[in-house]
């Protein structure tokens, strides 16, 4: 029972409002703004209202704590909650999975209490009829993450979600630039407003957000190293995008000090005396907020993320290059590095992969390529092989692929002879 009373302090009225919260008797003091003199029966009014307020708000804690609360109204509660504990990139992601989830299960008026694996499994059935399977899977860990909290709080008797057949993953199979292939992207992005983008992609591997985010005091140019320890992401939490800078990166292997080679040892020393020189000849014009990042353009404003993946699209489609994503040189990278024989391990700490399996995903991409070259190897070895055998007049006019079959035919012949004789 939610009880309560008027109290004069400070020359105004006070309303104190005594309710049980979680067995314990507990007041809280609220101050009307209501002067003393000839305001009595206005503060009453408000001290009903408020009695009224804190009844319906333990009625409703009832009604949760019985399990009838709508299961999407719980959803909604559960992502607030956690908001402060998840990173606001992965809080804007589960805002615009709440929106298609919502909906859909405020429809089927399904409560907390009641939901089954059935339910869940013909959401995901609708949805693959829109969406693929990996986004679905993204549902599903959200959906998974939520009732796990159910479950934990002892909202629910089992994590639903765990029952449910989820779809298969599809492998994505991204491209990648050879060797060749960067050599020539290399020499067209010079003093590109990307250049320096593209260059860190291409010799380091980096993220688009680990990129954006090196500083000048991440760059050692006495010792020659590059530290990765910071990171810029668009967000989009709020309904409309922003930057976010955060020093937390994506894990814990993401942070790593690379080597500067000669050419991007000079290149960033060059790039730091040009901002320099931008500075001072901008004056009041340069945009201080990011003079130590490396990212910039000629006015300090730091480079967009969406500014970066457009132009990059741009630049290959005006020069008839294979179009690519940007995140694509992180593989093209990776593929460079197995060519030139390093391990796995060396390619999953360069490239700051959390996990070897990651970077197994990688080779997995590269691997038609890499059977490509031994078909090609089989096929050489053959025709060389046709060729020791064939004299050398004969060799020299005939095309390699009928070779072996005048080599065969040869063959034949002498066989015939000899059963003659």
């Amino acid at each position: 029972m939610t009880t309560g009373s008027l109290h004069k302090k400070y020359n105004k009225w006070y309303i104190v409002i005594c309710f049980n919260n979680d067995g314990k008797q507990t007041q809280k003091w609220i101050n009307t703004g209501l002067p003393i003199p000839g305001n009595k029966k206005k503060a009453e009014v408000i001290l009903n209202e408020k009695i009224t307020e804190y009844e319906s708000r333990k009625s409703i804690q009832k009604h949760k704590n019985e399990n009838n609360e709508l299961f999407c109204d719980f959803l909604s509660d559960w992502l607030e909650i956690h908001k402060m504990n998840i990173e606001s990139i992965t809080y804007a992601g589960y805002k615009r999975i709440l929106k298609q989830v919502y909906p859909y299960f405020k429809k089927l008026d399904v409560s907390l209490s009641v939901l089954s694996p059935i339910h869940i499994q013909k959401y995901y059935s609708v949805k693959l009829k829109t969406i693929g399977p990996n986004t679905v899977l993204k549902h599903h860990a959200f959906i998974r993450s939520a009732l796990a909290y159910a479950r934990k709080m002892n909202l629910v008797k089992e994590n639903v979600a765990d029952l449910v057949e989820k779809p298969k993953k599809q492998k994505f199979i991204g491209s990648f630039y050879n060797q060749e292939d960067i050599s020539r992207l290399l020499k067209l992005i010079k003093d590109s407003p990307i250049e320096t983008p593209v260059m860190l992609a291409a010799y380091f591997g980096l993220r688009r957000s680990e990129i954006l985010g090196i500083k000048w005091d991440s760059i050692d140019l006495v010792n020659r190293t590059l530290t990765v320890n910071h990171k810029i992401v668009p967000v989009n939490d709020t309904g409309k995008y922003r930057l976010e800078i955060s020093d937390t990166l994506k894990t814990s292997s993401s942070y790593r000090t690379l080597p500067l080679n000669t050419s991007l040892y000079k290149y960033l020393s060059e790039l730091k005396k040009k901002q320099d020189e931008n500075k001072k000849f901008c004056g009041k014009s340069y945009n201080h907020a990011y003079e130590n990042y490396v990212c910039v353009n000629e006015l300090g404003n730091i480079m967009l993320p969406n500014y970066i993946t457009k132009n990059f699209k741009r630049l290959l489609e005006r020069n008839d290059m294979r179009v690519i994503r940007f995140h694509d040189l992180r593989h093209s990278c990776a593929s460079l590095l197995l060519r030139l024989g390093y391990n796995m391990k060396q390619i999953q700490e360069w490239l700051g992969h959390g996990s070897i399996n990651t970077t197994m995903n990688i080779y997995a991409h590269i691997e038609a390529e890499s059977k490509k070259d031994m078909i090609d190897g089989i096929e050489k070895a053959i025709n060389d092989s046709v060729d020791n055998e064939l004299p050398a007049e004969t060799a020299s006019c005939i095309p390699k692929n009928q070779q072996r079959l005048v080599q065969r035919g040869e063959k034949s012949k002498s066989a015939e002879l000899n059963s003659v004789q």
